[in-house]
C-alpha cells in the first residue's frame, strides 16, 4: 500500500506530548511517564536524561505504511537525537493514531528553547519547541545525603 492517498498525506500531525518515557501495556495501551508541559524544569545543568519520549498524535488519512522522522536540537541548533522508521496503519481512515518514540540518552546542556522536527510521510515538516529552565532548589532544602559505607 502507498503512504499517500490521492487527496493528500497518509497522516496529519495534530500534537505531541513530551515525557520521560513511554511504556506499552499488554493490552496495547500507551503509558506516558513523566509528562512535561512546554517547559522541562531541572535543578542542574548539564543534565543527562536516560530517555526522552515523544508521543506524536496524528490523524491517519489512509491505510498502509507511514514513514516518520523525528529530530531534536538544542538552543544552538546542535543535533541531539534522531528517530526514524515507519508505522503500518491498518485501521479506518480518519482515526486518531499515536506514534510513540523513545530516544536517548540525551544531554541537556543549557537553558533555552529546544527544537523538535517531525515529518510524517510526505507531509511538510512540523517544527515544535519546548523550553528547558533551571529551577532553584527550595530554600533551606539540603542536598541528598550521600551513602556512607
Amino acid at each position: 500500500m502507498t503512504t499517500e492517498s490521492q487527496s493528500g498525506p497518509a497522516a496529519l500531525f495534530e500534537a505531541f506530548v513530551l515525557c520521560d518515557d513511554i511504556r506499552f501495556e499488554n493490552n496495547g495501551k500507551l503509558l506516558l511517564i513523566g509528562v512535561y508541559s512546554d517547559v522541562v524544569q531541572v535543578f542542574k545543568l548539564p543534565l543527562q536524561l536516560r530517555s526522552l519520549g515523544l508521543a506524536v498524535r496524528a490523524k491517519a488519512m489512509s491505510q498502509g505504511r507511514i514513514p516518520f522522522n523525528v529530530t531534536a536540537s538544542d538552543p544552538q541548533c546542535n543535533h541531539l537525537l534522531e528517530a526514524n522508521g515507519e508505522m503500518n496503519y491498518e485501521g479506518e481512515p480518519g482515526r486518531t493514531i499515536w506514534l510513540p518514540i523513545v530516544m536517548g540518552p540525551t544531554l541537556l546542556t543549557t537553558e533555552g528553547t529546544y527544537g523538535v522536527r517531525i515529518v510524517l510521510g510526505d507531509a511538510p515538516p512540523i517544527h515544535e519547541t519546548f523550553g528547558v529552565k533551571k529551577t532553584p532548589a527550595e530554600p533551606g532544602a539540603a542536598p541528598p545525603a550521600l551513602p556512607t559505607n
